[in-house]
C-alpha cells in the first residue's frame, strides 16, 4: 500500500509557506536595505575622515579660516581621495556631466531649494550648504561641500550614499552631512556643530534644512537605518 500527501494536504501547507513568507519578506527586504545603508554610511565617513587624516600627514592646513575663497578647500581635498569625476561649483555643474553629476537649480539667477533634495519631514532641502564644490567618487557617491568664509568659518562635507540620480534623495535617509571642527571631522548633529538633532533631525519639525544633523543619529544609533526605511517614503 502506498502512502503519500493529499492534494488538500498540500495545498493547506503551500497556503501556510505563502502566509509565512507574506509577512517575513517584506521584514527581511527592509532590513538589507536598512544594513545596506549603514554600511555605505559608515564606509563614507571612514573615507572622508581618512581623507583628512592623509591631508593632516602632509601639513596640509585643516583650518576652514584659511580658504577663503569657497573652491579651494574642496579642490584640495580632492586630492586625497578616489575622484571619477570632478562635477565643478555651483557655477560650474550645470555645464559638467549632468549624468552622475547633482546640477544646482537656479531660479531668476539665484540658487535655490529643493531642486532634487528633500528635507527629513518631505519639504525642500536648502541646497546652498551643498554648492562650494561637487566630487563623484569611484564607488558613485557624490561628495558636496559648503565652504563657508564668514567670521564663524566652517566647512562641511555632505555625502550622497547612493548617488543623486538613485532617490530618494533625502536628508537623513540617503544624504548626510559631516562637519570639520576643531580639528576632527564630527556627524553633523553631535556636539559643537552647527545644527543640533531635536530641530535638525526630527521629521515632526518644519525647516529648510531638517535631516542635516541626522549623521550622528545615523552614527550612534545602529536601529537608525531601520527606522528611516521602516518610516520614510
Amino acid at each position: 500500500m502506498k502512502t503519500g500527501f493529499t492534494l488538500a494536504e498540500t495545498l493547506i501547507t503551500l497556503g501556510i509557506i505563502g502566509v509565512v513568507a507574506a509577512l517575513t519578506i517584506p521584514s527581511l527586504i527592509q532590513n538589507n536595505k536598512a544594513a545596506r545603508l549603514r554600511s555605505q554610511f559608515l564606509k563614507s565617513y571612514s573615507t572622508i575622515k581618512q581623507a583628512f587624516r592623509q591631508m593632516e600627514a602632509d601639513d596640509v592646513s585643516l583650518d576652514p579660516a584659511t580658504y577663503h575663497d569657497g573652491v579651494k578647500y574642496y579642490q584640495t581635498f580632492a586630492k586625497y581621495v578616489k575622484v571619477a569625476v570632478d562635477c565643478g561649483t555651483y557655477d560650474s555643474a550645470n555645464l559638467k556631466n549632468k549624468s552622475v553629476c547633482f546640477n544646482y537649480k537656479y531660479v531668476d539667477g539665484k540658487l535655490t531649494y529643493g531642486g532634487t533634495y528633500k528635507t527629513l519631514d518631505g519639504g525642500g532641502f536648502r541646497e546652498n550648504v551643498l554648492d562650494d564644490g561637487q566630487l563623484v567618487l569611484m564607488d558613485g557617491t557624490n561628495l558636496m561641500f559648503e565652504n563657508l568664509s564668514t567670521k564663524n568659518s566652517a566647512i562641511y562635507v555632505s555625502v550622497d550614499l547612493n548617488g543623486f540620480k538613485t532617490p530618494p534623495n533625502r536628508a537623513g535617509y540617503d544624504l548626510f552631512t559631516f562637519q570639520f571642527l576643531d580639528g576632527e571631522l564630527r556627524t553633523m548633529g553631535s556636539k559643537g556643530t552647527t545644527y543640533n538633532v531635536d530641530t535638525y533631525c526630527n521629521p515632526k519639525v518644519h525647516n529648510q534644512y531638517n535631516g542635516i544633523a541626522c549623521a550622528h543619529k545615523a552614527k550612534t544609533n545602529t536601529d537608525y537605518f531601520k527606522w528611516v526605511v521602516k518610516n520614510l517614503k
